[in-house]
C-alpha cells in the first residue's frame, strides 16, 4: 500500500505543478507569439513599405508619361471645342477647361502699397495635368517675383490687370514648359 500512496501523491504533487507549469508555458508561448508578430510586422511592413513606395514612384512616373502622352494625343485629335468631353459648351463657345484655385498671394508692390489677389488656373484640358502638382512651388514663386515688381497705379487699370493676367500665363507655362493654362482668372484683387 506503501507504494500506491507515494504513487497518489506524486501524481497529485504532479498535477499541482502542471497548472502552473502549463500557465508558464502558455505565457512563454503568447510572449513568443506577440514578439514574432511584432517583429513580422515590422519587417513585412519595412519589406513592402519599400515595395508600395517603388510601386507609387512607378505608378507616378507612369501616369506623368501616360498624361502627357494624353495631352498629346488631345492635341493632335483637333480643337477642344471638337472634343466628346467638352459637355458644357453651347454651340460655337468654347467649353471651361479644368480649373485650379491657388493659394491667395499677399504682397507688398515697390511703391509702398500692398496687394492681395487670387487667382485660379483654366487648363487646356478637362484635367489639370500631373505635371503641375510637382511644380507648384516654383510657380508661385515666379507669381511672386512677377506680381510684386508691378505698380499699384499699373494694376489699377482694366489695361494693367489683362496684362498681369497675360504675364502670370506665360510665367506659368514657362514652369510648366508646356502651353497648357489657357486663362488666368482674378477672383480676388485688392490693393491698399
Amino acid at each position: 500500500m506503501d507504494e500506491r500512496e507515494n504513487n497518489e501523491e506524486k501524481t497529485v504533487s504532479a498535477n499541482a505543478a502542471a497548472p502552473a507549469r502549463s500557465k508558464r508555458s502558455m505565457f512563454t508561448a503568447s510572449g513568443i507569439g506577440a514578439l514574432m508578430l511584432v517583429t513580422g510586422v515590422s519587417v513585412g511592413y519595412s519589406a513592402f513599405g519599400r515595395i508600395s513606395e517603388t510601386s507609387a514612384e512607378l505608378r507616378d512616373e507612369a501616369s506623368a508619361e501616360s498624361g502627357e502622352e494624353a495631352e498629346q494625343a488631345a492635341a493632335e485629335e483637333g480643337s477642344f471645342q471638337e472634343r466628346p468631353d467638352a459637355v458644357d459648351a453651347e454651340e460655337g463657345e468654347e467649353a471651361l477647361g479644368a480649373i485650379m484655385p491657388l493659394d491667395t498671394f499677399l504682397l507688398n508692390l515697390p511703391d509702398g502699397k500692398y496687394i492681395r489677389v487670387q487667382m485660379q488656373l483654366e487648363f487646356i484640358g478637362m484635367d489639370v495635368p500631373t505635371r503641375f502638382y510637382g511644380r507648384v512651388v516654383p510657380i508661385r514663386d515666379a507669381i511672386i517675383t512677377l506680381v510684386s515688381n508691378q505698380k499699384a497705379g499699373d494694376l489699377q487699370t482694366q489695361k494693367g490687370k489683362e496684362e498681369l493676367k497675360e504675364n502670370v500665363r506665360k510665367v506659368v507655362n514657362e514652369q510648366l514648359r508646356k502651353e497648357l493654362v489657357r486663362r488666368v482668372y482674378f477672383t480676388q484683387f485688392v490693393i491698399q
